[in-house]
């Protein structure tokens, strides 16, 4: 089996449920055969240009190659994970390797969680984030969110800093919410607080001292520094969590020498795909860290994640933050029919819970006769290999 030809396919997913014109724009690329088979993968929201470019860069590595040598394919690929001299973006670099991972799954019939072991974890909590404000009202909509996704079966709840997105970064602010937010969910449902590395040391010790009394599961990179991630954890009762400290390799190895978490998280998308992610996972068990998932917005990345993470018996001990088929559909229930239809068979999402999809390869399939609507406004399909075709464009 060869890989013949590349589509890349520019997606502007929908995600009604942050707004009626939120949008994740996803690059979705195909990686065709001889034998007729088809990998699909994206990773999540991404620079579509830069992503398409870093492909056609890779065509001699790519085209005519066996998917089935995944391994020495991501081997030559993975330097531009974190390169010193060339272009770095290992978003690019996970698309191709979840594509090849569901060519993998499709030329054996399995689900790619049965190629990494089997299913160690039959369902997985996902931690659904709200997006806070720093005004008058932020406690009460933040609150009122809360009780809307608990109603509905969430049993995790991830809070922003108020600074997420670029708003007004304010310690009271964050403090009040948190506290609104417990108040009005109780004690069943998880709360997690996520600052994003916006604080420096001084103002996370404060505010982590702040809201030790809540009841947090985590608090999720409060500064970005290591030494005061370090530092915190020996001060605070919340256990600490590494996120953007810990998402590639170097760093995660970092975080273990100066002993600067409890819980170490990363995204596949942001470290290259479920090859890298094996070996991530490996190191961090073997230092005994608990391990998380985050996520850049994509339904072929959701599905993806779901198979690693239930590959893994320790990554059913903590909730992820992988849910953006929950806010493509607009749903807390993808089981329910529903108008986007550029999958066929959605992921399933139901009680707070998410599922790795059971068909081969990562499991999703593709509905092809939707994609033209979906098309990012004003870009086109790239073909890349043989049989070049006219590519459709969005209007």
């Amino acid at each position: 089996m060869k890989i013949t030809q590349i589509e890349c396919i520019p997606i502007s997913a929908p995600s009604p449920m942050r707004g009626p014109s939120a949008v994740s724009n996803i690059l979705l690329v195909k990686l065709h055969t001889d034998e007729g088979l088809v990998g699909i993968a994206d990773a999540g929201g991404v620079n579509q240009d830069i992503v398409i470019l870093m492909i056609k860069g890779w065509e001699r590595i790519l085209i005519g190659a066996n998917p089935l040598d995944r391994g020495l394919i991501m081997e030559k690929l993975s330097r531009s994970i974190r390169s010193v001299w060339g272009v770095s973006y290992p978003a690019a670099v996970a698309t191709i390797d979840f594509a090849l991972w569901d060519l993998c799954g499709k030329a054996l019939n399995q689900p790619v969680y049965q190629l990494l072991g089997g299913k160690a974890v039959e369902k997985l909590m996902f931690n659904f984030f709200i997006h806070t404000e720093n005004s008058p009202d932020g406690p009460r909509k933040a609150a009122e969110e809360a009780q809307k996704a608990a109603a509905a079966g969430v049993k995790s709840i991830g809070l922003k800093s108020t600074g997420f997105g670029g708003g007004t970064r304010s310690l009271e602010a964050d403090v009040a919410i948190v506290g609104a937010v417990r108040k009005a969910v109780g004690d069943k449902v998880g709360i997690s607080f996520d600052a994003n590395a916006g604080y420096n040391y001084h103002d996370a010790l404060i505010i982590g001292k702040a809201m030790d009394d809540f009841n947090l599961f985590k608090y999720e990179q409060l500064c970005w520094d290591v030494n005061g991630l370090a530092q915190l954890r020996r001060k605070l009762k919340t256990p600490i969590c590494a996120h953007e400290s810990s998402v590639l390799i170097p760093d995660l190895m970092q975080v273990i020498e100066k002993q600067a978490a409890d819980i170490v998280g990363t995204k596949l998308a942001s470290s290259g795909g479920i090859t890298e992610g094996l070996k991530w996972a490996s190191i961090a068990k073997a230092a005994g860290l608990a391990m998380y998932c985050g996520a850049m917005n994509g339904p072929w990345e959701a599905a993806a994640q779901a198979h690693w993470l239930a590959s893994d018996a320790e990554f059913g001990t903590q909730d992820h933050d992988v849910f953006f088929p929950v806010l493509m559909y607009n749903t807390f229930d993808t089981t329910k029919p529903n108008d986007v239809d550029l999958i066929d068979n959605p992921m399933k999402y139901q009680d707070g819970y998410f599922y790795p999809p059971e068909g081969p390869g990562i499991g999703l399939e593709l509905n092809e006769k939707a994609v033209p609507k979906y098309l990012t406004k004003g870009k086109s399909i790239v073909t890349i290999g043989e049989k070049p075709r006219v590519a459709a464009m969005a209007h």
